[in-house]
């Protein structure tokens, strides 16, 4: 129980730093809003949709239909290769499992 709080807290707060850093950028440069919004859109859906299935705990599983559709629709996917490999309760393979699954390609840097 502890684990699953702690991991639900670390999720919580890098969505918190995320936010921030995205109004952060949005004063910094005219873009950014409509970038950083995309972005943030795409992980509030993706941490909805298609967090059971790339978790650090659990079997490699077959995605839902929601989850790929949530997975091709991503609009920026520089930006959420950056928040997802600076999580610790992600694992990647399961990343690539799930993109490869829904027929998504992810950039080769992801997970750098």
């Amino acid at each position: 129980m502890y684990h699953q709080l702690s991991s639900c807290s670390r999720g919580l707060a890098a969505t918190l730093l995320l936010l921030l850093a995205a109004a952060t950028a949005a004063a910094a440069t005219p873009e950014a809003p409509t970038a950083g919004a995309a972005c943030y859109n795409d992980i509030v859906a993706l941490r909805s949709t298609c967090y059971r299935y790339v978790q650090d705990e659990g079997p490699m599983v077959q995605p839902s239909p929601h989850c790929c559709a949530t997975v091709s629709g991503i609009a920026n996917a520089t930006c959420v290769c950056d928040y997802l490999s600076s999580l610790d309760d992600i694992n990647l393979d399961k990343v690539f499992y799930v993109a490869g699954q829904c027929a998504v390609s992810i950039p080769w840097f992801c997970g750098d």
